[in-house]
């Protein structure tokens, strides 16, 4: 009978396999009962149960394996237990770990929406991303609709990966220049941003348009900001494959980690950061923003401190972890000499702080404060060091992102809006008065005599004059108002709810304070002028073009009649 209790425990402990290949071998060692005069039928029957009930616990061993696997599929209860309960066996499946990481990361989905977005930002033909691969590079993927780029040898390209510098090229055929690649439509003009990992090159992004000078060193600017982005996705690429964990914090992690992909906006971000955070840890969190030796509280969980204000971390541990950049962990805060926080932290025997930091720029710093003393384990720390690091790349493509559509509204020298932008926004304006009687008013200002500033001074002094007028208006107008580089040296401001007489008073104070303004350039300081039409939303303008032609006309009168002055449309002489 010592048979039944062996051969049931070799079958839930080892493969089907093993417990056949014994369990035929019973036969033979019942050989010498049989031998003995024991009954065949005893025997038959013996050997008969013993094989029902060995087939009976694989079968149930199968059973148990399939539901187990059911619940981890669906997110069984199980796989709910709280994290210090949670086992801690390290896993290993490479099949799972690569369908969290198709599921969380599509390296090349991103990258190639980035080219297209960089492609609209910088009105290119196309845009290519080249990796490099042993002594050259090859296509890693590029925008282009004939899907026909080819890497050569030497050219533009090449030198821009070797030198890890940009080149913007404006006249392709000017010099003959190669730029290190093939394609079916002809390349006039053409830029090159290297991607790289701190110094180490990874490879290179280029646009390229058969227009001759397409391209400018804002464009490159622009491009230069996508590189970067594209080495944070290279980043992760790498990294993201070494992340092995336990089934359990594998879930937790594509749960969570999925919610801090799922936004651009960082608050919402920082909200989901703070929620995985207490699933790995149910605590008091808390979410600071560092602002040199100060600190705010964004957002946080079960706050039983005040959260609407600034906090001086001078002395603090607080103020270590934002310093140092680097995760501090104290399991007994009860005898410790420094204090934590700059402010009271009541029953909290323990503490962990997590800095949010992208390439060294800090991002913020994580706060957990527990009631037990050593309340973390060590698997809980790796934990949340993974997923701030993962929350940190979501905040830096949130900020990255949200760069990127402040450049698409901008004008990239003054920080104005653009003129697309303006014409939107006057449209939006134009139409709430059409359902509010408010007065709108427009000016039309242009710098006065401004290609003889260039002329005279240079192009780089031309543009400090334009950055430095578009402050003045900048500082000098109010919030609600809308300012914008109209094009050139001209200047465009909407004066929301403003009639005749304030929009008067207004391009007043911008002229004189423009013509009490002292410019300076490396020979000489000089004074700068300007000249503004106004119009305003009268009974006699139907439509935002309208108002804009009225104003234009008022500046082109101020022009003609001596410049440095303001003209209001309806004072014109006939109107």
């Amino acid at each position: 009978m010592a048979y039944f209790p062996f051969l049931l425990s070799l079958s839930f402990f080892y493969e089907q396999k093993t417990v056949l290949s014994v369990l035929l071998l019973i036969p033979f060692l019942e050989l010498v009962s049989f031998l003995k005069g024991a009954p065949l039928a005893g025997e038959v029957s013996f050997i008969l149960s013993l094989i029902a009930s060995v087939g009976l616990s694989l079968l149930l061993k199968k059973g148990a394996h399939k539901s187990a696997g059911n619940d981890r599929l669906t997110g069984g209860e199980a796989a709910e237990a709280p994290y210090p309960e949670m086992e801690q066996n390290s896993f290993s499946d490479g099949k799972i770990i690569a369908q969290y990481l198709d599921l969380m990361f599509s390296p090349d989905g991103e990258v190639q929406d980035l080219l297209g977005i960089a492609k609209k930002a910088v009105f290119a033909d196309s845009v290519s991303l080249f990796m490099g691969a042993g002594s050259g590079l090859k296509l890693r993927s590029s925008t282009d609709v004939h899907g026909g780029v080819i890497p050569s040898n030497g050219g533009l390209l090449h030198r821009c990966f070797e030198e890890k510098k940009t080149f913007v090229l404006s006249d392709m055929n000017e010099g003959k220049q190669e730029p290190g690649y093939l394609k079916k439509d002809k390349i006039s003009s053409m830029v090159a941003v290297p991607v790289t990992d701190g110094n180490f090159p990874l490879g290179v992004m280029t646009a390229d348009s058969s227009r001759v000078h397409a391209f400018s060193s804002a464009d490159s600017d622009t491009l230069e900001l996508f590189s970067k982005q594209i080495t944070r996705i290279l980043q992760r690429e790498r990294v993201y494959p070494q992340v092995q964990r336990s089934y359990a914090a594998l879930k937790i992690l594509n749960v969570e980690s999925s919610k801090l992909l799922s936004s651009l906006n960082e608050g919402v971000i920082v909200q989901n950061l703070i929620e995985g955070s207490y699933r790995i840890a149910p605590t008091e969190t808390i979410f600071f923003i560092i602002k040199g030796r100060e600190a705010e509280i964004s957002q946080g969980k079960d706050l039983s401190i005040r959260h609407d204000k600034t906090y001086n971390i001078k002395g603090t541990v607080l103020d270590l972890a934002a310093k140092n950049m680097e995760p501090v962990y104290i399991s007994d805060v009860r005898n410790y000499r420094s204090p934590i926080m700059p402010f009271k932290i009541g029953d909290v025997n323990s503490v962990f702080l997590l800095p949010m930091f992208y390439e060294r720029d800090l991002l913020g710093i994580l706060a957990l404060l527990l009631e037990k003393v050593n309340a973390l384990s060590p698997y809980q720390i790796e934990l949340l060091e993974v997923f701030g690091k993962q929350a940190s790349t979501s905040m830096a493509n949130a900020r990255f992102h949200a760069e990127i559509e402040r450049l698409a509204i901008t004008d990239g020298l003054t920080g104005l809006f653009n003129h697309k932008q303006f014409q939107e926004r006057l449209a939006q304006e134009f139409n709430r008065t059409e359902r509010f009687p408010d007065p709108l008013s427009l000016l039309l200002i242009d710098i006065d005599y401004f290609k003889r500033i260039n002329d005279t001074y240079g192009h780089p002094v031309g543009d400090s004059v334009l950055k430095r007028v578009a402050n003045i208006i900048k500082k000098t107008i109010r919030s609600i108002d809308i300012s914008a580089r109209y094009g050139g040296e001209e200047f465009a401001v909407v004066l929301v709810g403003t009639d005749e007489e304030g929009a008067m008073n207004m391009a007043e104070r911008l002229r004189k304070t423009v013509m009490d303004t002292k410019f300076v350039s490396d020979k000489s300081t000089f004074s700068v002028t300007i000249s503004i039409g106004i119009s305003t939303n009268a009974g006699y303008v139907k439509k935002k073009e309208e108002l804009v032609d009225k104003a234009d006309k008022a500046l082109y009168k101020a022009k003609g009649d001596g410049r440095n002055q303001s003209v209001l449309w309806r004072a014109m002489e006939g109107n």
